[in-house]
């Protein structure tokens, strides 16, 4: 397994100590290659936003005019881990994974190095090439909130793409949900359990009714829904007077997903008369879905650079967000793609160093592709 620079890079970044709202370090080292590559790079002012310690950071390479401005996007942070992240080289089967402690952070190191590596090949070729903005977001581990915070106008960009996927190259994420954050609180009344029990409402059963009858999981082909976190009561002596319920719900379809959330308030609302109490549902939208057109200029350009290697581009439909919901939301069509890694998020994640080296290929193709386009 060759140890080739966008490895060795790899390696470098995954090292450094990141979390959501902590991305001081990796933003340090990664803003200093970018200006080595040539871009300007400016950090915006999201850390007060999100109340972390660094902000989005927006980098731009100007190039030859009257050629489309491409976007390239990669996050910055990690989910928390337990500690140093040890990458180790899995020579039989061609991978990088981690000692099997932590994380190993190819989500989103590799889409970080992927673009430094695309920018660095290109230059080296000498090929002319449009202009080109790059966002390293902050907080995207944390339901997207850092992308949030982009100040949209600014950016010039015709389309867009997101490295920050799950799967083999080739694969492109053309869709993904709305994701509504559903929390609920369940009022109770409070008594002693052993001297006047009778006294007391259980706000735990009281949930545990409204929960028995809701439906979760997969609402539709479109919805999803999960009520993942439950927390109330004092002590086993003392009847429990409220709960807190957190949950989600997902859809590609926002009319289905209404529905859907309208079903939730009203299963609430009937057990709320039920009890003769109080429970409280709010809902929060975190991003919005979207759906670019298979046969739209993003799609084209991303395939026929993956063509270039051989690579068979393929579209589908994903199931999480990412920075791309927002570039989309703000009328940049954006698609999202894989970088060959798989099973983030857990001790098991791991990367395959084929493909995470032709995603630098990638997307050097993709700009030089975007160029010869326009300016022939």
């Amino acid at each position: 397994m060759q140890n080739t620079p966008i490895v060795q890079e790899f390696l470098e970044l995954v090292k450094l100590p990141v979390h959501s709202k902590d991305e001081r370090a990796i933003a340090d080292v990664v803003k200093k290659k970018l200006e080595e590559i040539g871009f300007s790079v400016a950090e915006d002012g999201t850390a007060e936003k999100v109340g972390g310690n660094t902000g989005n950071l927006i980098a731009r390479l100007p190039g030859k005019r009257n050629i489309p401005t491409i976007l390239f996007s990669a996050h910055l942070d990690r989910v928390r881990n337990p500690g140093k992240i040890t990458p180790v080289f899995d020579e039989e089967n061609g991978v990088i994974k981690s000692d099997g402690t932590t994380i190993l952070a190819a989500d989103d190191v590799s889409g970080l190095v992927s673009i430094m590596d695309g920018v660095r090949r290109l230059k080296a070729s000498g090929k002319p090439h449009g202009d080109l903005e790059v966002v390293f977001s902050v907080c995207e581990e944390m339901a997207v909130i850092g992308a949030k915070e982009l100040n949209f106008p600014e950016l010039k960009a015709k389309f867009g793409y997101v490295l920050d996927c799950p799967g083999r190259i080739g694969r492109i994420v053309k869709q993904a949900p709305t994701k509504c954050k559903i929390i609920v609180t369940v009022k109770g009344i409070k008594a002693h359990a052993g001297n006047e029990p009778e006294k007391g409402l259980n706000a735990i059963k009281v949930a545990a009714h409204a929960l028995a009858q809701m439906p979760e999981g997969r609402i539709s082909p479109n919805v999803t829904s999960n009520f993942g976190m439950i927390k109330g009561g004092a002590g086993t002596n003392v009847v429990c007077d409220e709960v807190v319920i957190t949950g989600e719900a997902r859809g590609t379809d926002d009319k289905e997903l209404e529905e859907y959330l309208q079903q939730v308030r009203k299963i609430f609302e009937e057990t709320a008369q039920k009890f003769n109490t109080t429970i409280d549902v709010s809902v929060t939208t975190l991003y919005h879905t979207f759906n670019v057109p298979e046969d739209s200029e993003v799609i084209e350009t991303v395939k026929k650079a993956l063509k270039k290697q051989d690579i068979e581009g393929f579209c589908q439909k994903g199931g999480g967000g990412s920075d791309g919901n927002h570039y989309n939301r703000h009328g940049i069509p954006t698609v999202v793609l894989a970088l060959g890694y798989s099973k983030n998020h857990t001790n098991a994640e791991q990367i395959i160093v084929e493909d995470l080296e032709k995603a630098g290929k990638l997307v050097e193709d993709i700009i030089s592709g975007v160029y010869e386009k326009y300016s022939g």
